[in-house]
């Protein structure tokens, strides 16, 4: 067994259960290195068994790094004592159905079992993290060389998820934000036929995944004249950038650290521009834990070595439109590490 699943096996005890029985296909990739659409991997405090169906059976044999068997339907392994479960994962026709396969188990619900584990990334992870912002931001440098009056946001966002795929990348981590002039204003823009014209803004966010790891980032350019409206939000979300990394290092709250960024933006008078959350965790998921907000879940969670999160304040404002600033990189004891240049 790997290192990853004997550290699992050791929190089994704080939960007080005899086994855990994970689903989630990315929490079965972080674990065993296979990207699997569909699995169940029993975790004992001795031993974990892969099953898996026929389409699986044969690459799981010869790259699992524990026991592999065969999902026969109808015919599934009988569970017993303590079982815990992923309670943000599992449906209530699954648990449904786990009863009935196994009526003599105690299923025990638990939020994201891997959640806390996923947080601290490993120096292999961070390589391919690395990887991932490298390839990502060379993609960002080619559409860049492509403005021009009349290119679309479609055609941009193809041309940068057709580079970073020549480049080494498997995937992109999330659909490629292209927006131009008024439709920069929504953060979650889709890219559409909307034609580049002069003096506009152009808003990209973007990501591509390499060997499992997603990147993440985000800028804005002007193709002309900038208007000074927007030339001022620029401003403050730099400024709110910097504030939010001057409380980056290891023992701060993320509260902390996305109250700095809100309260240079209350000061400004823009803050309720600010829509979302300050940043989010990064890995095999483009968005993971820590969520980093003054008033989410995570709140209270004190930063660590080797989190990697992504930061990201932003201003919108409809009929004008909006701007994004996205680093993404590591905690460290020095404060916070980009994995992009600060420009």
């Amino acid at each position: 067994m790997n290192n990853r699943i004997k550290t699992l096996q050791k929190r089994l005890g704080e939960w007080e259960i005899d086994s855990l029985l994970i689903e989630n296909p990315i929490d079965l990739l972080y674990l065993t290195g296979l990207l699997l659409s569909k699995g169940r991997l029993l975790v004992r405090p001795d031993q974990a068994e892969l099953c898996v169906d026929g389409r699986y059976f044969g690459v799981a044999t010869l790259k699992a790094p524990c026991t592999v068997s065969l999902w026969i339907k109808g015919k599934e392994s009988e569970q017993k004592g303590r079982v815990g479960i992923d309670s943000l994962w599992t449906t209530i026709a699954n648990f449904e159905g786990l009863k009935k396969e196994s009526p003599d188990a105690l299923w025990v619900p638990i939020n994201g079992p891997l959640t806390e584990q996923r947080r601290i990334k490993e120096p292999e992870e961070i390589a391919s993290l690395r990887e991932a912002a490298k390839i990502t931001w060379a993609g960002i440098q080619h559409i860049r060389s492509l403005f021009r009056e009349g290119v679309s946001e479609q055609e941009l966002a193809f041309e940068f998820e057709f580079f970073v795929r020549k480049s080494g990348a498997s995937r992109l981590a999330f659909e490629t934000i292209v927006a131009f002039g008024e439709n920069s204003a929504y953060p979650h823009h889709q890219p559409s036929s909307a034609r580049l014209q002069k003096n506009q803004i152009i808003l990209i966010d973007a990501g591509a995944v390499f060997d499992h790891y997603c990147a993440d980032v985000t800028r804005v350019f002007f193709f002309g004249q900038i208007d000074p409206r927007l030339e001022q939000m620029v401003q403050f979300v730099r400024k709110a950038y910097n504030a939010a990394l001057q409380q980056i290092h290891i023992g701060a709250m993320i509260q902390t650290v996305d109250r700095a960024a809100r309260e240079l933006l209350a000061e400004a008078g823009v803050e309720s521009l600010f829509t979302h959350s300050l940043g989010h965790g990064l890995g095999l998921e483009a968005h993971e834990s820590p969520l980093i907000r003054w008033n989410g879940d995570d709140r209270e969670m004190a930063l660590r070595s080797q989190m990697v999160i992504a930061i990201e304040p932003g201003l919108y404002q409809t009929g004008l439109g909006g701007v994004r600033y996205e680093n993404s990189g590591i905690v460290t004891k020095n404060g916070f590490e980009s994995f992009y240049p600060e420009n």
